[in-house]
């Protein structure tokens, strides 16, 4: 089993099928696996997407939590999300046939989400993976090798989410529902600096007491638990890559000190961020 590349994180446990190219590219499935593989893997999340992600299940089902929203990707039906994405846990039923890519290009679409597919998809989308796999390791294809497995990963999204069946159709929402939306994009967007419901009442126009009852209303949960949250999961994330100190993380989320950062893990994990990591 190769050893996945530190740059580009795969939902997916890796296995025989896993190839890797100049940290841009990695790919696997599960097409020929007969036992399948295990239903979950623990040890990785949460994590936060350096790289997009494209889930192709033609079989079975994955199931995850990507930024606090449950995901189900059933029969023929392809994922895709977006780098920066927070992923809390992702599950494959024993019985899964999936095709896993992780990419980091320029030039590949913007659009995210679940996309149902006809079967002419599949098929296409079938061998264009099988293209893609052979550019990453046929040697005839050395040179240029890093642009054609971009154009192939371009077509594999135009593929899956190009068709009229593939739109999204928006449906008229309320006030309330509005309300709800634009403060959870609001947070996402600045968590890692703001923390006062103030800050996020001003953005939207709106009195911090109008605004916390909406989202109370609407969600079932105070608006200061949601920043809480993207915090928390985010620091989770930055601490299980290894790749920051305490300190760092502390620094990476504006926090006055890395004291005060302790304590406000604390208080929401229950051990402080070097126990728990």
């Amino acid at each position: 089993m190769k050893e996945e590349t530190k740059s580009l994180q795969m939902l997916l446990p890796s296995n025989e099928t896993t190839v890797t190219l100049d940290d841009k590219f990695c790919v696997m499935d599960t097409l020929d696996l007969f036992f399948g593989m295990p239903v979950q893997v623990l040890d990785r999340f949460p994590l936060q997407l350096s790289s997009k992600c494209m889930i192709i299940v033609l079989k079975g089902k994955v199931t995850s939590r990507m930024n606090f929203s449950e995901c189900v990707v059933g029969d023929s039906t392809c994922a895709v999300f977006a780098t920066g994405t927070i992923v809390e846990r992702v599950e494959m039923s024993p019985d899964a046939k999936v095709i896993h890519i992780s990419y980091a290009t320029e030039n590949s679409s913007s659009v995210s989400g679940v996309f149902p597919l006809q079967p002419r998809q599949v098929d296409l989308l079938k061998t264009a993976y099988d293209m893609l796999r052979d550019i990453m390791t046929d040697s005839a294809f050395a040179a240029g090798r890093e642009d054609a497995a971009g154009k192939c990963v371009e077509l594999m999204e135009s593929i899956a989410i190009g068709s009229d069946r593939c739109r999204v159709v928006t449906e008229k929402t309320s006030r309330q529902e509005e309300i709800v939306t634009r403060f959870l994009q609001c947070v996402k967007e600045n968590y890692r600096e703001y923390r006062e419901l103030s800050f996020y009442a001003e953005q939207m126009g709106l009195s911090l007491k109008y605004m916390s009852r909406v989202v109370f209303q609407q969600t079932g949960r105070h608006p200061s638990q949601w920043i809480k949250d993207h915090v928390i999961l985010d620091a989770k994330a930055m601490l299980r890559s290894g790749n920051y100190s305490v300190q760092q993380v502390a620094d990476e989320l504006h926090f006055p000190n890395q004291s005060f950062f302790g304590k406000y893990f604390k208080e929401a994990v229950g051990v402080s961020p070097k126990k728990w990591r």
